[in-house]
């Protein structure tokens, strides 16, 4: 597998919200992870980072004792979410200034086979193989509802005033609903977790040529956060792909 991560903190906000981790070394599972995090005075950037934080230990925890044979990789990322959905609540109701504040959060388990994603909020995974681009996870948005009931086209939801607000988020509610999806995957697919600083400034087309073009993943990744920066850097940028090489090498770094 080849995997590469990139952030950067755009060129309007004062903070980077947004986090993300790649874990290379958990078994039998490897796992990816983008959060966007929600709340002023830093709260949204104390949101991502303890979400990203309490999945990465309960999924390594999880990994290191053994998992049941009759627990499916789905309700392993769900209750990872679950568990890091209170983490964040309890912090915002007992730290000054954190109230309220909440992420989005988009957790990838894969192998060589298979991909099983968690969900929650409108950070976005993609798969793109040689002849298409696939959104696989659904945004949790004011606009996203406007579109499937034909209130709004696609393409006035890119220029929405009101496209950035949540439907459903991370930590702002004790309990939240997860929602996941399972596919599979092929040598040579890419599977891409980003915020969105990235896609709402660059269409699936462009991101998805940029991805199937030369060189390496890292610089592939630098070349979207380019264009994002190009576009005006509005919001934070988070992207994470993982190209399926049908084999073991590692790439890339942990966070």
């Amino acid at each position: 597998m080849e995997q590469a991560a990139m952030t950067h903190i755009g060129l309007v906000r004062q903070v980077n919200e947004d986090g993300y981790a790649l874990l290379l070394d958990t078994h039998p599972y490897r796992v990816v992870m983008v959060a966007d995090g929600m709340g002023g005075h830093r709260a949204g950037e104390v949101a991502s980072s303890v979400a990203i934080e309490e999945v990465e230990s309960e999924l390594r925890q999880r990994m290191k004792e053994g998992i049941p044979e009759d627990v499916s990789p789905l309700e392993l990322v769900t209750e990872a979410i679950q568990i890091a959905n209170q983490a964040v609540y309890r912090r915002a109701s007992s730290t000054p200034g954190c109230s309220g504040m909440g992420t989005t959060i988009v957790v990838a388990l894969y192998d060589r086979k298979e991909v099983w994603l968690g969900f929650i909020g409108d950070s976005r995974a993609y798969l793109i193989n040689k002849e298409s681009i696939r959104q696989l996870t659904d945004d949790h948005s004011l606009v996203n509802e406007l579109v499937k009931s034909g209130q709004i086209t696609a393409e006035e939801a890119n220029n929405h005033p009101q496209r950035n607000i949540l439907t459903r988020s991370l930590g702002t509610d004790l309990y939240v609903q997860v929602d996941t999806l399972h596919t599979p995957w092929v040598k040579d697919d890419i599977l891409l977790l980003c915020s969105d600083g990235l896609t709402n400034l660059i269409s699936e087309e462009i991101i998805a040529d940029v991805l199937r073009g030369e060189g390496t993943m890292e610089s592939k990744l630098q070349q979207l956060v380019n264009l994002a920066l190009q576009k005006g850097g509005n919001d934070n940028i988070t992207v994470v792909a993982v190209r399926n090489t049908d084999e073991d090498e590692e790439r890339g770094d942990g966070r």
